[in-house]
């Protein structure tokens, strides 16, 4: 220790002058504190405390040695307590990734009163395709992620999903598009260029042990005979959308609100995809204090919201 235990009792003897009443605050007994200030002394060299007829006075060595002292348990106090607030910092510290649906329909929100609770905690935010945050969460990088069920995900991930709430997926497109207003079947796309928010890489691929499910979903929207223009911006695709006859690749109908703003509505389709979406985390971290507390945090608003998430 900076400040050793006969240090400090020596500073209790010198600031009470009385080492009967230091012993007592000490829970030790006088002839064994007395012994300690001896010893310190005998260490020393030097004097510090004169024996009076009412209890002891510090010499002027011993009034150097309280002073010093003094200094010294103020700065080994003052360092414990920094290194509690790093280690709480590092226990309530987040790092998470997000769709941009979701961040927007309510992650935000989480962000924001999770930073109100923990106001000196670092907090770290990644945007984007679930393949990209799944890479991202298995490497270390976040502690979790939102998004939805990876269908054929390889179970030897060791990662958990807890699902929140159910939503459904639709196709967008500008407000004056033609499809606007008429039922669309798939094959009614084939003269449009698509943009697709987010798309899976390939360097990702390789964490879903089967790819039939995507297969499927993208020969019913007949991507390989259709222009496709891709970004990982959301403010980008919002451009593409507006800038041409292109329509947006199945995204959560929740966001027709989001979207409205920037004159892009929902397509009627003659169906739609209802799929599951829930928090990614590592099994090990399932239940850290802050993981927890982001997790409870998101069920209070996915409950106020209700069946805006649909």
């Amino acid at each position: 220790m900076i400040v050793d235990k006969i240090l400090r009792q020596f500073i209790e003897v010198a600031m009470f002058k009385n080492v009967s009443h230091a012993a007592n605050k000490l829970c030790l007994s006088q002839p064994t504190l007395t012994h300690n200030m001896k010893k310190l002394e005998e260490n020393l060299g030097v004097q510090l405390l004169e024996r009076t007829s009412t209890g002891v006075t510090t010499t002027q060595y011993g009034e150097l040695l309280l002073e010093q002292a003094q200094m010294m348990q103020r700065i080994y106090d003052n360092t414990l307590l920094k290194m509690a607030a790093i280690k709480a910092r590092q226990a309530q510290s987040l790092r998470m990734g997000s769709g941009h649906a979701w961040w927007h329909m309510f992650v935000r929100d989480c962000f924001n009163r999770y930073r109100e609770q923990h106001a000196t905690v670092n907090i770290h935010i990644d945007l984007g395709n679930h393949l990209r945050l799944m890479d991202l969460l298995l490497g270390g990088d976040i502690d979790l992620f939102i998004g939805h069920e990876i269908q054929g995900l390889n179970p030897k991930a060791g990662i958990t999903f807890l699902p929140l709430f159910a939503t459904s997926d639709t196709l967008f497109a500008r407000r004056d598009h033609p499809l606007q207003g008429r039922a669309v079947r798939p094959d009614d796309l084939l003269d449009y260029p698509c943009v697709e928010l987010t798309p899976d890489e390939t360097r990702y691929q390789h964490m879903v042990a089967d790819m039939q499910q995507k297969k499927l979903t993208r020969n019913r929207q007949h991507l390989a005979e259709r222009v496709i223009w891709s970004t990982n911006s959301m403010m980008s695709a919002i451009d593409m959308v507006n800038d041409s006859d292109a329509v947006m690749l199945t995204y959560p109908r929740c966001m027709a609100g989001y979207f409205a703003r920037y004159g892009i509505a929902p397509l009627n389709m003659e169906s739609s995809n209802i799929c599951t979406v829930g928090m990614y985390l590592m099994r090990e971290k399932a239940d850290a204090p802050h993981v927890q507390q982001m997790l409870a945090l998101m069920r209070q608003h996915i409950e106020r919201l209700g069946p805006q998430l649909q």
